[in-house]
């Protein structure tokens, strides 16, 4: 079969058994490969988008809270538990596109590991927010609400970096990805310095005729806000695994 042409009163003549189309990729194998891989970190974005708001909406709650909106509390939580649970579908979703993909063995690891991870930071910001349906922040004295409420806002920075660094990942933005990495964990350590001076706090004359009960719930609240932001920095540590693996020479 052939066909011709006419460019400046010339002809040219081709025959199309002599053409040859190349894939941009080895082989069919590979393709699938790497159409998988960019689906799954698009889906890690997506769930990492979700996490965030939850851990925005505790910030919410926390806000209700402090300013005795008992029924703001209420609706905002139940808007959180029904994010909570849509993450949770996507991390489902995450694992199954994962599971079906032609992925190497070790690079499923790094994905389904990340995922759970990441999912863990929204099971902790639920569990906070859940503590303050039944634990009112109103009545409480001027310097343990401040590092209450500095705590909250540093860890939505936190989640919120996370969230912006597995999405650069995803675009293969890799040295954004790798600067808010760095970001999770510098501000991690500051949520941890921000809790152990609330804990002394907690310990201070001031506290000592306030009920037990408020201290033990007080105390879980406040490691609970600890603890999202310790999931979001241990995300991290699995992210950077999983970017070694996705950027090292074939």
């Amino acid at each position: 079969m052939s066909w011709s042409t006419s460019i400046r009163g010339e002809t040219y003549i081709a025959r199309s058994r002599c053409i040859k189309f190349r894939l941009p990729y080895r082989d069919l194998e590979e393709w699938l490969k790497d159409r998988r891989k960019a689906k799954s970190l698009e889906l890690l974005a997506s769930h990492a988008e979700k996490v965030f708001q939850v851990v925005n909406e505790l910030l919410n709650i926390t806000r209700a809270s402090m300013d005795a909106q008992a029924d703001e509390v209420g609706t905002t939580y139940a808007r959180q538990d029904q994010m909570e649970k849509e993450a949770d579908f996507l991390r489902r979703k995450v694992m199954d596109e994962i599971a079906r993909s032609e992925l190497s063995p070790d690079m499923k690891k790094y994905f389904m590991e990340l995922s759970k991870e990441v999912d863990m930071v929204a099971d902790y910001a639920h569990g906070a927010g859940r503590i303050l349906t039944f634990l009112p922040l109103s009545g409480l004295k001027q310097g343990i609400r401040e590092k209450i409420w500095e705590m909250c806002n540093k860890t939505r920075e936190c989640a919120l970096s996370l969230k912006d660094a597995l999405a650069a990942l995803a675009s293969m933005d890799y040295d954004k990805a790798v600067l808010l990495s760095d970001k999770v964990e510098e501000d991690e350590k500051q949520v941890d310095m921000l809790y152990a001076q609330a804990r002394k706090t907690l310990l201070g004359g001031e506290y000592s005729d306030v009920d037990p009960r408020i201290i033990l719930f007080l105390s879980e609240f406040l490691k609970a806000i600890e603890e999202t932001c310790d999931r979001c920095e241990d995300s991290i540590d699995h992210f950077r695994v999983l970017l070694v693996g996705l950027t090292k020479p074939m």
